[in-house]
């Protein structure tokens, strides 16, 4: 059974407005050159067969160059929302009709393609028929037409409905061509057995495995949009596990690899590859958490040891990790505020390890401490997801499914009462610092080093007010000067001098 909750997407209509936008087109063509030339295809014919909610409207024009002139006629007919963008390259067109304004419509010619050059995934393409277009299309499950004016459903190869009825995926045509020429299909493929939880052809299985190498020439950006939504999926780990067994992960994370046999102790579960898989399915559909969730143990693939015990051991591991995901993820071209909070999850997924198995080893300085870490609740929040996801994965006798709700208690009860730590500052600034101390502006690190101690302060009591800090100060200043000696002192004047 599909999960239909988990496919439904923000952005998705239901099936009865997309029966409302296909007869207001039917009514808009009748009479005109584009009757029975206009076609919706893929994804939405598929989900309205399913009857799952349908993300977008695609629609095919049997017409050279029709994608973008029939825009352009609804366009001239003030029934889109502006001006139809357009991408002549390919000879499509987005647009929003104004009866339906939060509907995205995408329009295209219905081509043949010719994969020339080798070294690209992007075909020479052409108007084409009808059955050039579907033939052309990655898997049958999304090569189905739906005749606008004729209100009829084609199936052009024959093999579309019987495939969705038989809960198999496979493609139009011959699988080795279809993953010699566009090898991004590979990702595609697994997603779409991930997604809707059904089996692979296996001449398409076999067909994948032996062109896995040609993903060599995906551009990155391109890799990780397909990566992403591989994540987002239902079921990632089922999806992770099919990439290894067909070959893929070198060509997106090839660092993920030393994790597939990577033995861990006797309070994990599974290899660190498959802890981690297990960990992804706890996890809310976003892909960043989740490349979190992917990557958190990857700093154990250089920190590993064998202990005294005979145990595996990866000392540091969680503070190693930031180098390795940096490399991984800018070469998939991810954003580096994306980066940065990625690697501030994964470098902070050790930070309640020694709380206990219900928090009760943690204390109100710690828990502030992390707070303040964080930044803001949000951060704290999904750093907590992490943490929980992992505690429920390790090996049975050792899961913390308590620790994170006990945490988050703690937490909203500290923000109740007015003494955490988010977005904390302190109530002094290195200016009163300074003149308290007599230092001089260059005089950094010892700033730094009064902010510290202050900061400490606040960690036990989150109360202390500006008044109360300053004496702290003058303390510390008296406390300092008792044990300094003669040569500290001339040293200072120095300083002031100078």
């Amino acid at each position: 059974m599909i999960p239909e909750a988990r496919l439904c997407m923000l952005t998705a209509m239901t099936a009865e407005k997309y029966k409302h936008i296909c007869h207001y087109l039917r009514s808009l063509i009748e009479g005109t050159q584009w009757e029975g030339n206009v076609y919706t295809v893929g994804g939405c014919c598929r989900d309205s067969i399913l009857g799952v909610p349908i993300k977008d409207v695609d629609l095919a024009v049997t017409l050279p160059d029709g994608g973008i002139a029939f825009a352009e006629w609804l366009r001239k007919k003030h029934l889109t929302i502006g001006e139809p963008v357009k991408f002549k390259k390919y000879g499509t067109a987005r647009m929003y009709l104004k009866k339906f304004p939060g509907e995205e419509i995408e329009l295209v010619q219905t081509r043949s393609e010719k994969y020339t050059d080798r070294t690209s995934r992007d075909p020479s393409t052409a108007f084409g028929s009808i059955e050039d277009d579907c033939f052309r299309r990655d898997l049958t499950i999304n090569s189905l037409y739906y005749d606008i004016s004729g209100d009829r459903m084609l199936d052009i190869t024959g093999k579309a409905i019987s495939d969705l009825e038989n809960h198999l995926i496979r493609t139009p045509s011959d699988p080795e061509m279809t993953f010699d020429d566009d090898p991004v299909r590979i990702i595609r493929t697994i997603r779409f057995a991930t997604r809707f939880g059904w089996k692979i052809d296996p001449a398409a299985m076999a067909a994948m495995k032996k062109y896995v190498s040609r993903l060599e020439i995906i551009t990155p950006e391109r890799m990780q949009s397909e990566f992403d939504k591989v994540l987002e999926g239902p079921t990632p780990s089922r999806a992770l596990e099919l990439l290894r067994e067909v070959g893929a992960i070198k060509y997106i994370i090839p660092e993920l690899k030393k994790e597939f046999d990577l033995n861990q102790s006797e309070y994990h579960f599974g290899t660190v590859w498959e802890h981690s898989l297990a960990s992804l399915d706890l996890l809310p559909p976003e892909s960043e958490i989740r490349l979190a969730a992917l990557l958190h143990d990857i700093g154990k693939t250089i920190t590993a040891i064998k202990g005294r015990d005979g145990q595996p051991h990866f000392p540091g591991h969680d503070r190693r990790c930031a180098r390795i995901i940096d490399t991984a993820l800018r070469r998939l071209r991810y954003r580096s505020e994306a980066i940065d909070r990625i690697i501030f999850l994964c470098m902070n997924h050790e930070a309640a390890k020694k709380w206990g198995a219900k928090a009760q080893e943690m204390s109100d300085e710690a828990l502030r401490k992390l707070q303040y870490k964080c930044g803001d609740e949000k951060r704290f929040n999904r750093l907590m997801t992490l943490i929980d996801a992992d505690n429920r994965t390790y090996a049975p006798a050792h899961c913390m499914p308590e620790q994170v709700p006990a945490i988050m208690a703690r937490s909203k009860a500290l923000l109740a009462e007015g003494t955490a730590m988010f977005g904390y500052r302190l109530p002094v600034k290195a200016l009163r610092i300074r003149k308290i101390l007599h230092l001089p502006a260059s005089a950094e690190a010892e700033v730094a080093r009064i902010k510290d101690y202050l900061l400490r302060a606040a960690f036990v009591n989150p109360r202390l007010t500006r008044a109360q800090m300053c004496a702290m100060i003058e303390q510390h200043k008296h406390a300092v000067a008792k044990e300094e000696t003669p040569a500290h002192r001339t040293q200072k004047r120095r300083c002031k001098k100078r």
